[in-house]
């Protein structure tokens, strides 16, 4: 849209500048019919027929289609006027909307740190007698979980074991990651410690960038800003934020998983640790994600 606006404008300008030539042109000529009339020998073919023109109504021969070449020139010249100060415009509306956006942006980050903190007191203060007293502990916790579970569930770790992410149709892999997620509900609820602020904090943060007209349709603009949110989380918080995601906490109010949707769309997860994720085969959870530590044949499968 951008490449055809200025394709329309210089060729305005270049009729404008047709136009301004067409009546130099006429204007010489015109100069040339006048000299030749008053005895010059200059276009003498003319003379017969403009001499009687001149001497009835010099006025009217010479605007009558000098005027409407000048009138023409003068508009065009208007209209490409008129369309670069709207493109000034649209380019100072821009730039206001980089600022403002930016602004609030970084406000976000910057808050962030002190959600973060607050994460790690509400966990110091539910677990710190289990000695857990911050995300990262918090984690561990998780992972433990998991690896206690696998050895009393038979199931589990058939299904863990078995799933093959390349062959696996999508009832076997929604079947698998409603395992995990349930998995993931139910150490919340034994720990009696959910830290989903955080992650409803992470959810308006991405929502601002996705959402906001500035960068709306600019996906290399708006990676470039989740990027700088996606640094700001460790390891540890990635891995929970996978697994919060696909479970009933990252649910919408019609029971869609809206979180994962909004992650996986954004490749937000694709960095992330393979060590850290409960197994490296989950990947499939997030359909549409191209994680980093994938090889060549399992991105093949990547939709």
């Amino acid at each position: 849209m951008k490449n055809n606006k200025s394709r329309l404008l210089a060729f305005l300008t270049f009729l404008a500048w047709v136009g301004f030539g067409v009546s130099i042109a006429l204007i010489l000529l015109y100069l040339g019919i006048i000299f030749s009339v008053k005895g010059i020998d200059v276009f003498s073919w003319f003379k017969p027929s403009v001499e009687s023109q001149l001497n009835k109504n010099i006025g009217d021969f010479l605007w009558g289609t000098l005027g409407i070449a000048l009138t023409f020139t003068a508009t065009v010249f208007l209209f490409v006027t008129f369309k670069e100060q709207r493109q000034q415009l649209n380019i100072s509306r821009q730039e206001t909307d980089k600022i403002r956006f930016e602004t609030t942006y970084f406000n976000i980050l910057s808050m962030l740190k002190q959600v973060q903190d607050t994460v790690n007191n509400n966990i110091a203060s539910h677990l710190g007698l289990q000695g857990i007293k911050n995300i990262i502990e918090y984690y561990s916790a998780f992972k433990m979980f998991y690896m206690k579970k696998l050895q009393s569930d038979t199931n589990l770790t058939s299904m863990v074991n078995a799933y093959n992410p390349i062959k696996a149709n999508a009832s076997e892999t929604e079947q698998y990651r409603d395992a995990i997620s349930r998995l993931y509900e139910e150490m919340i609820e034994d720990t009696d410690c959910n830290i989903g602020y955080l992650y409803r904090y992470l959810f308006n943060a991405i929502k601002f960038v996705v959402d906001d007209p500035y960068n709306k349709t600019d996906k290399v603009a708006r990676e470039r800003y989740l990027n700088l949110l996606q640094a700001q989380l460790s390891n540890e918080e990635l891995c929970l934020l996978f697994y919060n995601g696909i479970s009933k906490y990252g649910e919408n109010k019609d029971g869609q998983l809206q979180f994962r949707r909004m992650l996986d769309e954004t490749n937000f997860l694709e960095n992330i640790d393979k060590t850290f994720l409960l197994n490296e085969n989950q990947y499939r959870f997030y359909p549409h994600t191209r994680f980093k530590y994938l090889n060549r044949e399992q991105l093949k499968h990547i939709k």
